[in-house]
């Protein structure tokens, strides 16, 4: 039979086709990780924060948490504006702790300060 008789079966698969490139990321829908979400609070926590080379970001699953939800991402990152051996530091740290995908703890692990 033609498709012409058929319409359903086109719209059937236009939008498993549409659900197929949505469940691959390939329709650039996707969300920050929880380590790209910490170096962007990281950025924003500094003034000047924009000038911040992020050099290493990783999370995982709190371990010593009660539950399975918690996250727990650091981030390291490098001022490019900043001279070596200044009053502030040049290498920085942070670590954000979510729950559910909620940030809940953020701390300076190393910098911004001396």
């Amino acid at each position: 039979m033609p498709m012409k008789e058929k319409p359903y079966l086109l719209a059937a698969g236009s939008a498993a086709l549409c659900c197929l490139v949505a469940g691959c990321g390939l329709s650039g829908m996707r969300e920050e990780s929880f380590a790209d979400r910490c170096a962007h609070v990281m950025k924003e926590a500094l003034p000047g924060g924009g000038g911040i080379d992020v050099t290493r970001a990783d999370s995982a699953i709190d371990k010593s948490a009660a539950s399975i939800t918690v996250m727990v991402a650091r981030v390291e990152g490098v001022r490019k504006d900043v001279p070596e051996g200044g009053f502030v530091l040049r290498d920085v740290a942070v670590e954000c702790r979510f729950d559910n995908g909620v940030l809940t703890g953020f701390r300076w692990t190393q910098g911004p300060l001396r």
